[in-house]
């Protein structure tokens, strides 16, 4: 049985199309030859023109019609183009402002453990210096202690001061209250209950006795009403406390500076307000002075 492609019809339907075409292209290449070898005034070269100013009427419109969308189309690629650098270029912005808080804070850490390197010079001979970090803190708004990673295995023991480098000098922070192989708690001076003798260099050698009577504030009392005591005068330890206890500080930390002074012609103290030099909250660093010769030892263990 024939199938459709092999039946008469089929075959003379192939042979058409095959024909047309064979026609087709001898018709276009006369076409072209004709029209290359006659003159610009030719009869191809008319019809070409003709065809030209009826096209190209409908090409004008064409393209006016076409080129409002062309133009949306820009503008549609040109916004997310505009979009994409504009996040590439937040993307970049935040990256920068990241790596300049990375860099100022290990600046800050570099100059802070810097100054520490100071911190205690002169004590050398009673104390070795132990630097620490601070890894926990007491949970109030003046935290009133802290929990450093350096303990007995460094030479750490009960009642060693704890100090900074402040502006004036060696200036104490607090003192340890309890210690285990590898950390200590530090009980800080403005913890509302710490006593530390003092005296105010400037105002001669009269000692008195610092006290936080609330967290985060001290007052010197115990001051002569005659002792010549000013605002801005700074206050130190005096290596002496009580006559039943001898004091764990050695005598020169710088603990802050008067802020303000007053008395009552019936008073026989003056009332001396003093603001710490150092705030605790911001200290991440310290340095325990380790009693190492038997003098700060005994006055550590307060015999």
């Amino acid at each position: 049985m024939a199938t459709q492609a092999n039946t008469a019809l089929a075959r003379r339907r192939t042979v058409f199309r095959r024909g047309l075409v064979a026609v087709l292209a001898l018709v276009a290449f006369g076409l072209f030859t004709g029209y290359f070898r006659e003159g610009p005034g030719g009869v191809l070269h008319d019809t070409q023109d003709a065809v030209g100013g009826v096209v190209a009427p409908v090409q004008g419109i064409a393209v006016a019609a076409i080129e409002p969308f062309q133009d949306g189309w820009n503008w549609f690629s040109e916004l997310r183009g505009a979009r994409e650098r504009a996040a590439a270029l937040e993307a970049e912005v935040r990256e920068l402002r990241l790596q300049a808080i990375n860099d100022r804070f290990r600046a800050q850490e570099a100059s802070d453990l810097a100054a520490l390197e100071e911190a205690g010079v002169g004590l050398d001979t009673d104390y070795d210096r132990v630097l620490a970090s601070v890894d926990g803190r007491s949970p109030s708004p003046w935290y009133q202690s802290a929990r450093i990673d350096r303990g007995s295995r460094d030479g750490i023991m009960r009642n060693s001061p704890v100090i900074t480098a402040g502006d004036a000098g060696n200036t104490l922070i607090g003192i340890v209250t309890s210690v285990r192989p590898r950390s200590a708690n530090v009980r800080f001076i403005t913890d509302g209950t710490t006593g530390v003798g003092a005296f105010v260099p400037e105002a001669g050698q009269l000692p008195g006795l610092v006290t936080s009577p609330n967290p985060g504030q001290l007052r010197l009392t115990g001051v002569p009403r005659e002792a010549a005591i000013e605002e801005g005068q700074v206050v130190m330890t005096a290596g002496s406390s009580t006559m039943s206890l001898p004091s764990p500080y050695p005598r020169g930390l710088v603990i802050g500076v008067v802020s303000s002074v007053g008395s009552r012609d019936v008073d026989a103290e003056k009332s001396v307000q003093v603001d710490p030099l150092v705030d605790p909250r911001e200290e991440h660093y310290m340095v325990v002075l380790a009693p190492s010769s038997q003098d700060a030892i005994r006055r550590a263990r307060g015999g």
